[in-house]
């Protein structure tokens, strides 16, 4: 979409954001656009180790949600712009997990682990 790929990024917005509005934040929307997956792949556990040293640091997080689940249409880019962890089939909808969505629960599952220790 013709921003920089910067998984610090995050960690950044969200100390501001705290900052800013001096609560909690909760990251509803994160992720790049891109069609080489293996970028996204890499990308998620980055941003994720950025956001949680930010955690260590102090600031308040309350979770994390990827954006999006499927590529879908964008207003500006319309089916175009693929920033899913699925593909999905114009045609017959069928669904595809991208490598990515594997390296999205594996990041969900290695911190989940650690907070439960």
């Amino acid at each position: 979409m013709g921003t920089a790929i910067e998984p610090g990024s995050l960690a950044g917005a969200v100390r501001y954001a705290h900052e800013a509005a001096g609560v909690p934040v909760l990251v509803t929307e994160h992720g790049i656009q891109t069609a080489d997956d293996t970028q996204r792949a890499a990308f998620i556990p980055a941003a994720v180790r950025e956001l949680t040293a930010e955690t260590a640091a102090g600031t308040p997080v309350l979770g994390y949600c990827h954006w999006t689940l499927m590529d879908n249409f964008e207003w500006i880019f319309g089916y175009g712009a693929q920033l899913g962890l699925h593909e999905v089939d114009r045609d017959t909808f069928q669904r595809r997990p991208k490598p990515s969505a594997r390296a999205y629960a594996d990041v969900g599952r290695a911190y989940r682990a650690a907070a439960v220790r």
